[in-house]
């Protein structure tokens, strides 16, 4: 039986479990935008209202065109979908047959894996280094000729670290296996590799407005490839699979760049934060989260004390690699990581 994906719980959920007023929660566990939505996407979205009756446009040029545009690579390098994910599933329904094998390095976003095996193709999972880096070489050392796929978060979920351009160039020259860079926090990053495609055909890379752009419940995610691939990729998506609404709030928040710009900067103040007062040992991150060591406590006694305080985050025993002290705290706004911060000041006070 492939795997099963197990997301962050609900506010709802925590609510009605711990007798919390649902307006009392604070959810940082999913790692989604903690202001919202964009609101220009939200205005778009209400503009449009009345257009749910009909189809999208074929190929969503527009939306296309939009991405195009704020990556600077040609919209003929663009393919769209139902969520980042829904993009993976039918890359890998198309590549790969039973024995093939695909590369990732651990821990890691756990979706991978259980689109890997329910096609039935098979997992290789590479350690990453001490401090959670990518071990470059012994990803090339893993591959054989039954490689058709090389999995690579950057920045990684849920470690928050990137990867550098030259290892990534130099993983690139090493294959012909297709390598997926997942950019879905590249909003929050120094940098981004996306320019890459252009210069690699075994490159394709993820990108998701579910984070820096706040549109998490849309469902919309797209990737950049080479133009060939592109191709291949129109005849084997679901017809329509992007709704009406997520194509003009998807345009819409692209254009938001204020929206963004706040986003961005009330991450990067967040994060050193929550690394400054936590009285546990992080990493460098980033993404739009930290990731935490509790030790000598583990993650389920800091995450089951702070839900019973309306607090939701990520325990990461779980992601396979990690282990049992391993929490992930999604960056809220500046009252909510205060809070947080007090609850675990409070946890380890009493224990």
């Amino acid at each position: 039986m492939p795997s099963t994906y197990i997301p962050g719980r609900s506010a709802e959920d925590v609510a009605q479990a711990y007798g919390i007023s649902l307006d009392h929660v604070i959810k940082l566990g999913s790692n989604e935008n903690a202001l919202g939505p964009s609101p220009r996407a939200v205005e778009a979205i209400k503009q449009h209202i009345n257009e749910i009756s009909v189809y999208p446009s074929p190929g969503y040029v527009e939306l296309k065109d939009a991405i195009a545009r704020y990556t600077g690579v040609s919209a003929e390098r663009v393919i769209v979908g139902n969520g980042s994910d829904d993009l993976l599933n039918t890359l890998l329904r198309s590549i790969i047959v039973p024995g093939d094998q695909a590369i990732i390095p651990i821990p890691t976003y756990s979706y991978y894996e259980i689109i890997v095996e329910a096609v039935h193709g098979t997992c290789v999972y590479v350690k990453r280094a001490d401090d959670f880096s990518i071990d470059v070489d012994a990803v090339i050392e893993a591959i054989t000729d039954r490689t058709k796929l090389i999995f690579i978060c950057a920045p990684n979920n849920p470690t928050g670290n990137a990867i550098k351009k030259e290892a990534l160039r130099r993983l690139l020259r090493s294959t012909e296996a297709l390598v997926v860079l997942d950019e879905a926090y590249a909003e929050f990053a120094s940098q981004s590799h996306i320019e890459l495609v252009s210069h690699f055909d075994n490159l394709m890379v993820s990108r998701t407005f579910s984070k820096a752009f706040g549109l998490a419940g849309l469902r919309l995610g797209y990737a950049v490839v080479a133009e060939g691939l592109a191709r291949s990729y129109e005849r084997l998506m679901l017809a329509f699979s992007v709704n009406q609404l997520a194509v003009k709030g998807g345009i819409a928040a692209l254009s938001d760049r204020g929206f963004l710009d706040k986003t961005v900067s009330m991450v990067a103040q967040g994060r050193k934060y929550l690394r400054d007062k936590l009285p546990f040992r992080t990493y460098p991150t980033e993404a739009n989260f930290v990731f935490v060591d509790t030790a000598p406590h583990t993650s389920r006694e800091v995450s089951e004390y702070l839900l019973s305080k309306g607090m939701i985050v990520r325990s990461c025993e779980t992601f396979r690699g990690c282990s049992n002290t391993h929490i992930r705290i999604t960056v809220g706004q500046p009252w909510q990581n205060a809070m947080l911060i007090g609850a675990i000041n409070e946890f380890v006070s009493t224990t």
